[in-house]
């Protein structure tokens, strides 16, 4: 095997192919007629002595030599645009921006407030963040189109390294006024007497949810599904419905006293965890990795919550 096309653009070709999962897509995004693509790929196989896709009939999903070389070619982009910042810097002109992909919850209070307080006490860094999924957090972190996913899992996920990981406890959020506000925690279907605002089917806690009820045989129906956690909260402070939350995305309603955070033992036990990933066997640059810890910190406090 030659390495010197592992450096052509025979790469960038197949890697759109692994990105889009099809030749078709993936000329359209490179804005070359379908044949030039699989010229490339058949061209890299043939370097190469091994298959890279398996072709299937919804597309074309690589196969285990196509795998290796997708991870190598994404951490390769990645290095590259990090050299470059470096050479950059040495002209004083480099400006690190770093990329994050979270799901909606981080992304109205905490994930702001660590941003701005690493800029002020740690660098003056620039970020762009993207909202997505839990699984679309992943996909992009793995797709090397961001540097940081926040986001939550239930298990191991392919190509991901995962910077940090702590359990993500649910519980049930109510208004102050709510009849079950003093309890000191409250089983679930104690809570199927109340209306339920649920997040959308996409989130984790949705399908926590539902695994619960299926393995109960408790039906579980909902006044107001909403993936926006704000449209949730205002809902319940509007009324005596329930709706579920870490801690976390909650912490300000919470200590001002309009809500109150109940414990739900059921949705205790589960293996749901909060993570920081980055693309697997990536060399991290300095500041990413400070910003990584600085993220860490403000997610390793165990979680308290004060009950009235």
């Amino acid at each position: 095997m030659s390495a010197r096309i592992l450096q052509e653009a025979a790469v960038r070709y197949f890697l759109e192919v692994v990105n889009a999962g099809s030749v078709a897509d993936a000329a359209s995004r490179l804005n070359v007629v379908p044949s030039a693509v699989s010229r490339q790929i058949a061209r890299l196989e043939g370097a190469l002595g091994a298959p890279l896709f398996v072709r299937q009939s919804r597309g074309m999903v690589p196969s285990k030599a196509g795998e290796m070389l997708a991870a190598y070619a994404r951490r390769s982009q990645l290095d590259a645009e990090q050299i470059s910042l470096e050479i950059d810097a040495l002209r004083g002109e480099a400006e690190r921006t770093i990329r994050i992909a979270c799901t909606e919850g981080f992304s109205a209070t905490f994930l702001p407030r660590a941003m701005a307080d690493f800029r002020r006490s740690v660098a003056p860094a620039s970020f762009e963040v993207v909202v997505d999924t839990a699984a679309g957090v992943t996909q992009r972190v793995r797709e090397a189109e961001c540097d940081i996913g926040l986001t939550f899992s239930f298990g191991p996920a392919k190509d991901i390294q995962v910077t940090f990981s702590a359990p993500s406890p649910v519980f049930a959020i109510v208004a102050s006024s709510h009849p079950l506000a003093q309890s000191s925690q409250v089983s679930f279907r104690e809570l199927l007497a109340y209306p339920l605002a649920l997040p959308g089917i996409h989130s984790t806690l949705h399908k926590l949810i539902d695994i619960y009820c299926s393995r109960e045989g408790v039906a579980c129906k909902s006044v107001l599904s909403s993936a926006t956690l704000e449209t949730l909260l205002g809902f319940t402070l509007a009324s005596d419905a329930v709706t579920f939350s870490g801690e976390l995305f909650v912490r300000p309603r919470l200590a001002s006293g309009e809500l109150v955070a109940l414990p739900v033992p059921e949705l205790t036990t589960s293996e749901r965890a909060i993570e920081i990933q980055t693309l697997a066997r990536r060399a991290l640059p300095p500041l990413l990795q400070s910003f990584i810890e600085r993220l860490s910190g403000e997610l390793s406090p165990p979680v308290r919550v004060d009950q009235k």
